[in-house]
């Protein structure tokens, strides 16, 4: 597995990725437009010149809520620009808010592999970091930041240096 990854220098920074919220946003909408077109047409108000939107109308309503929640989720996901930042001294989850690094030192042990509850795409579907002092593990998703093979790269490599180094 390991000879199909790329190597990566360290620090190496990974952006969350945010297409899927740009791909839900477009897909509402034009759900939403092919439905009040579709609506109109069928009361054949079109065919007057006229488009009459009922916005009581609960799948108007129920489409346009996706729509803003989706544009939300969006622009909180663009504000934060959260990512993450893979060395040989550590894990830094880095946003515009917030910064929170584990050392090598907390770090007791890095297990990769496959996630039971969830099936996700992807190199791997989760990375597990264990930390001393800390009862769960820190669960790290590779499938969600931009480039997945040079992250699960940078994380063995985080993984080698730390057992070279204990």
């Amino acid at each position: 597995m390991t000879d199909t990854l790329t190597r990566v220098e360290l620090p190496a920074e990974f952006q969350i990725r945010i297409d899927q919220y740009w791909q839900s946003v477009a897909v509402y909408a034009v759900t939403l437009i092919l439905y009040v077109i579709i609506k109109s047409l069928w009361d054949s108000t079109l065919q007057q010149g006229i488009v009459n939107v009922v916005l009581t109308d609960p799948v108007v309503v129920l489409l346009s809520a996706f729509v803003v929640v989706s544009a939300i989720a969006l622009i909180a996901n663009m504000i934060s620009r959260r990512s993450l930042i893979i060395s040989e001294d550590g894990i830094t989850f880095l946003s515009r808010f917030h910064e929170r690094t584990f050392t090598s030192g907390e770090i007791d042990s890095i297990a990769i592999g496959s996630d039971r509850r969830m099936r996700i795409r992807g190199v791997l579907s989760v990375v597990r970091v264990h930390i001393k002092g800390r009862r769960r593990a820190l669960r790290i998703r590779p499938a969600i930041y931009e480039n997945e093979q040079a992250l699960v790269s940078a994380i063995l490599s985080l993984r080698k240096h730390k057992t070279q180094g204990s």
